[in-house]
């Protein structure tokens, strides 16, 4: 899929079970503040940082024997455990430790991979054919960019890398997948997303013909903002960033109906969007919900107005 255009990964499922040994993120992380919970407990109502089911809670109100995520009147859902942090449809919501984090999966048929919100210095991906079998494919990387030229080398700090996407896997019945981040001694080490699936372009079967126009164009939008205090005084209160992605795809009037099937199945779920797998493009890649209008031009062409809204 690298000179590929209009690129989109259609997300596998990825449940608890697929989530095997070797991980290093514990079910129950206590080493970040979790406890399981209990049906014998008697809540209080002031416990944080309960764990049931991949999710945390917070008791708001008296309870025991009531699941959290049952009654909205004992329980309020925090967000993914540490373990699920990465499978949830937030970049923000991150998996972290410190020195080394990994994950090994066993996901079912996949062609490929996109993972966010990186943090730490190295990443190394391998795929085993089965579990404990041969290894077919494996990446090391710094997650570091390199620098544009020799002042930026030797005088401007290196960029952090926050993203790896990889295509045009070959498929195996049960591959396993292992993800793992390191940082020189405690450094602190994160994993927002970890999606998997199949690629899919909407340029359909016809990849030689057509493409994203320029005119494609990538919003950097921040959700910070200026909170204002009775006296006047302000202060900026930070939020995470997102972009969002504008263009227009021509494709073989042929492919149509396969345009619009992808947007259908994508349409209720965020997803990894690439317009172009051009590293010079690599800014008019983003992860959100994916809208699109598929109009015919002429009897041989069509366009697809593309609108992703990124998430955090």
């Amino acid at each position: 899929m690298t000179q590929e255009s209009a690129a989109l990964l259609v997300p596998n499922d990825i449940t608890p079970a697929m989530i095997t040994a070797g991980t290093s993120v514990p079910v129950v992380d206590s080493g970040r503040g979790e406890v399981a919970w209990s049906s014998s407990t008697a809540y209080t109502g002031s416990e944080n940082h309960i764990n049931y089911n991949g999710r945390l809670y917070s008791a708001v109100a008296a309870s025991t024997n009531v699941p959290p995520g049952t009654d909205t009147t004992k329980w309020r859902d925090t967000g993914p455990t540490n373990r699920m942090a990465p499978f949830d449809e937030l970049l923000s919501t991150q998996a972290r430790a410190t020195g080394s984090i990994e994950y090994v999966l066993r996901p079912g048929f996949f062609n490929g991979l996109a993972l966010y919100g990186l943090l730490g210095e190295q990443i190394e991906i391998t795929i085993y054919d089965a579990p404990g079998g041969t290894i077919v494919e494996h990446w090391t990387q710094e997650l570091w960019e390199q620098p544009l030229g020799l002042y930026e080398y030797l005088f401007m700090p290196l960029r952090a890398l926050t993203k790896k996407i990889i295509s045009d896997l070959q498929l195996y019945p049960d591959p396993e997948l292992h993800i793992k981040i390191t940082s020189a001694g405690s450094g602190a080490v994160g994993i927002g997303m970890i999606a998997l699936g199949f690629w899919s372009t909407l340029l359909g079967s016809a990849v030689d013909f057509g493409g994203v126009e320029y005119g494609a164009s990538a919003q950097v939008k921040t959700y910070s903002y200026i909170k204002t205090e009775e006296d006047g005084t302000t202060t900026i209160i930070p939020r995470a960033p997102a972009t969002n992605i504008t263009c227009d795809v021509v494709i073989d009037a042929e492919q149509a109906n396969t345009a619009a099937e992808i947007l259908m199945q994508v349409a209720a779920k965020p997803v990894a969007f690439v317009a172009s797998g051009l590293p010079r493009y690599a800014y008019l890649n983003t992860f959100g919900l994916v809208s699109g209008t598929v109009t015919p031009v002429a009897w041989q062409l069509a366009r697809v107005n593309i609108s992703v809204k990124g998430y955090i």
